[in-house]
C-alpha cells in the first residue's frame, strides 16, 4: 500500500495540514506510518525509514529546541516521506530548520490540537489502501490492453476486477481533456466507489489519463445502456467538453472483455484525433486497423518516407494542403474554400505531389496519401 504526499493531503482527514516546508517533496511516497514518542527521541536512526509518514507532538522535548531540531535532521537522514507535528506544544520552527527541510525536501507539516492521531491514521490507511487497490486493478486493465489473452484468462481476469460481473457488457473509456495528473480522476473513481446508488455489476477504473467503465448486464438492453450512461456522467460530472468518450461495441460474454476495452480506448482515441465526441467503435472507420498498430515500425516507415518529400516541399504549404484536401474527403473545391485559395492551385498542388510520390493513379494516390495523413497524428 502507497500514496504520495501530495495526494495524502487531499484526504478528508489529512486537508487541513498545513505545510511549513519541503512543497518539493510532496511527491514522496509514503508506505507506512510512524509515531515518534519519547522513547525513541534518542534512537531515530534504526527506527524510521524511507517511506515513512511520522506523527509526533515531541512532547518529551518540547522546551528543548536544539533537540527538537536534531530530531528533524535526524529524519532527514532516515529519508522518511513527511513529518507531521500535532502543535499542542510545538507551535513553529525556526527559519533555520525550514531551511533545512526544504533543502532536503522534507515535508513539515503542522496539524491543530482537535484533531486526533488516530483520525490522520485511519485516513491515512484508507487511502493508502483505496490507491493501492486503484493500481491492482489499472493493471489487470493493463494486461487485458496490452495482450491478446486465451479467453478462459480474459474471464479470470474479469472476475478478479469485479466478481459481480454478468456476462453481457458494453466498455466506455472517458479520457481527460485536459489532464494534470491524477488527483481528479483518483477523487472521480472514489466517490463512485462510496456512491449507495452504483451498481455491484458496473465497475469504474482510474486507466492512465482516463476511466474505463465496465457496464455489465443479465440481458443488455439499448434503454438501460442509457439510464446507467446518463446517471454516472451526471453524478461524476462527464461531459463532452471535459472527456473524449469512446464505447466499445456491445458483448455477450466475459471472455471478450479485453476486445471490448481496446474498443473503447480506441474509440476514445478517434475522438481525439479527429476531434469528435463521442465515437462508437463501430464508427471510426479505418482507425480499426490503423490504432492497433499506432506503434509498428513499418506505419511508422511509411508515413514518414512518404510524407517527408511532400512536407521538404514549398516550406509545408504543399503538407497543409494534403491533409486538408484529405480532411475534405478529397473534394478540390472545398479544400480550396477552406484555404482561402483558388481550385486551380490546389489542383497544381495536388498533381505536384503526385510527381513527388511517383504515383500516376488518381485512386493510389488518395489511398495511400489518405492513410498517411490518418497515420501521422498516431505516430
Amino acid at each position: 500500500m502507497s500514496i504520495s504526499v501530495y495526494n495524502a493531503l487531499l484526504l478528508p482527514q489529512l486537508k487541513n495540514l498545513k505545510l511549513v516546508s519541503g512543497e518539493n517533496g510532496l511527491n514522496k511516497i509514503i508506505e507506512k506510518i510512524g509515531i515518534l514518542d519519547h522513547e525513541m527521541i534518542e534512537g531515530i536512526i534504526g527506527n524510521f525509514t524511507k517511506g515513512d509518514f511520522v506523527i509526533t507532538t515531541f512532547t518529551a522535548i518540547r522546551d528543548d529546541k536544539s533537540k527538537i531540531e536534531k530530531c528533524i535532521k535526524d529524519l532527514a537522514i532516515c529519508e522518511i516521506s513527511a513529518l507531521a507535528i500535532k502543535n499542542i506544544y510545538v507551535k513553529e520552527l525556526s527559519k533555520n530548520i525550514i531551511d533545512f527541510a526544504n533543502r532536503h525536501k522534507l515535508p513539515i507539516l503542522f496539524f491543530e490540537e482537535n484533531i486526533y492521531f488516530e483520525d490522520v491514521i485511519e485516513d491515512l490507511m484508507s487511502g493508502m489502501l483505496s490507491r493501492s487497490h486503484m493500481e491492482l486493478m489499472a493493471s489487470k486493465i493493463d494486461i487485458l490492453f496490452n495482450n491478446d489473452l486465451k479467453k478462459n484468462i480474459v474471464r479470470d481476469l474479469a472476475y478478479e476486477i469485479n466478481r459481480n460481473f454478468y456476462n453481457e457488457h458494453i466498455v466506455i473509456f472517458c479520457k481527460e481533456k485536459r489532464y494534470l495528473n491524477d488527483e481528479s480522476l483518483i477523487n472521480t473513481t472514489e466517490r463512485y466507489s462510496r456512491s449507495r446508488a452504483k451498481s455491484i455489476h458496473h465497475s469504474i477504473i482510474k486507466y492512465k489519463e482516463g476511466l474505463v467503465i465496465i457496464l455489465t448486464y443479465k440481458k443488455i438492453t439499448n434503454k438501460d445502456i442509457a439510464i446507467d450512461t446518463s446517471n454516472i456522467f451526471k453524478s461524476l460530472n462527464i461531459t463532452e467538453k471535459t472527456f473524449y468518450i469512446g464505447k466499445s461495441t456491445y458483448a455477450f460474454e466475459l471472455m471478450y472483455l479485453d476486445e471490448s476495452i481496446k474498443e473503447s480506448i480506441f474509440a476514445s482515441r478517434s475522438c481525439e484525433l479527429l476531434n469528435e465526441n463521442p465515437k462508437n467503435y463501430e464508427d471510426i472507420g479505418i482507425y480499426k486497423l490503423l490504432l492497433p498498430y499506432a506503434n509498428d515500425k513499418w506505419l511508422q516507415s511509411f508515413t514518414n518516407s512518404l510524407l517527408d518529400l511532400i512536407k521538404r516541399y514549398d516550406d509545408g504549404k504543399f503538407i497543409n494542403t494534403a491533409r486538408i484536401f484529405i480532411k475534405n474527403n478529397g473534394d478540390i473545391n472545398l479544400t480550396a474554400l477552406e484555404m482561402y485559395q483558388h481550385k486551380n492551385t490546389i489542383r497544381y498542388r495536388i498533381n505536384k505531389m503526385k510527381e513527388l510520390l511517383s504515383i500516376d493513379s488518381e485512386n493510389e494516390f488518395y489511398e495511400q496519401l489518405s492513410i498517411a495523413i490518418k497515420c501521422e497524428k498516431l505516430i
